[in-house]
């Protein structure tokens, strides 16, 4: 459960990093390389050079996932971050948070890792997550004209498709290329590959760096590192079963970023929100009721 936790924590950071660059004008790209630039080197401080050159094998299977990986995570983190400063981090937040359908679906019925593990709590929990996310980042409708309506459309989809591509990989490589000693290894990996693929878009396009997108790296890009680090834990503490590992950190990431929207940013909720808060305080209970029930010795 302490994966768990850790990983909604390092996310809902990293949510409101993203929310901080539009307010102190920090250009997106810049800041994001620096940021995998900063995974990188925390990765190493965390498992040490050592360890990563004796673990290392550049012909396993997770070694060749981590570069497309790479490539999808600085893709994403960019249109993430663009959709979060654009639309606001409600929408931003439900489309990659939803895309935990993907990794929901193929390790139910592709995969079916862990399904064994799971009762009518875990499932019901399940279904109603994915009316939590939708009650508590509903707003009220705005007028938009037809162009913007049709990239308001269009970001959130992108967001929505390669997050669970993401997160299915992830699930994957986790149960069937990795050992225990290559959770820390394996992040450090995927954000050189970003990084290097970044770098190398930023020369070609002569992309301009200040201190601001230093700094700004340098924040988003320690819980980063931790927040896939975690992620992996979590998955391996529970059978890498991501239909019950996903919904819980997702509707936990939910849950505290709006609280910590409402009071960093003062974001107010209607009736629907709060709602959604309620049925995902109940979707956290059904998916780790076994947990809560073994706590209270019940």
């Amino acid at each position: 459960m302490i994966y768990l936790l850790l990983a909604v924590l390092m996310n809902v950071v990293i949510f409101l990093a993203f929310r901080s660059y539009s307010r102190y004008e920090i250009k997106t790209f810049p800041a994001i390389l620096i940021n995998y630039a900063v995974c990188v080197i925390t990765g190493l401080l965390f498992v040490g050079p050592s360890t990563l050159v004796e673990k290392s094998d550049y012909a396993a299977p997770w070694f060749i996932t981590s570069i497309f990986l790479g490539l999808c995570f600085i893709s994403t983190f960019y249109l993430m971050a663009k959709t979060t400063q654009v639309h606001g981090v409600a929408v931003a937040t439900v489309a990659s948070k939803m895309s935990l359908a993907l990794p929901v679906f193929f390790s139910l019925f592709i995969f079916k890792f862990g399904t064994s593990s799971l009762n009518g709590w875990h499932y019901g929990g399940i279904i109603l997550a994915f009316l939590a996310i939708v009650l508590v980042t509903y707003k009220k409708q705005q007028k938009y004209d037809e162009k913007r309506n049709y990239r308001g459309l269009l970001l959130p989809l992108v967001i929505f498709v390669m997050g669970g591509v993401i997160d299915t990989t992830l699930n994957y490589v986790n149960s069937q290329f990795l050992e225990q000693e290559l959770n820390a290894v394996f992040p450090i990996y995927i954000f050189l590959f970003a990084f290097l693929t970044g770098l190398g878009y930023a020369f070609i396009k002569k992309t301009p760096f200040g201190f601001k997108e230093l700094l700004g790296g340098l924040y988003l890009g320690i819980p980063n590192y931790f927040s896939v680090y975690f992620i992996l834990k979590a998955l391996s503490a529970y059978d890498s079963n991501g239909a019950l590992v996903y919904p819980t950190v997702n509707v936990g990431i939910i849950i505290l970023a709006t609280f910590s929207a409402i009071i960093l940013y003062r974001e107010k909720l209607s009736r629907t929100n709060w709602i959604g808060i309620l049925v995902a305080v109940l979707v956290i209970v059904l998916l780790s009721h076994l947990e809560i029930l073994t706590y209270f010795n019940l």
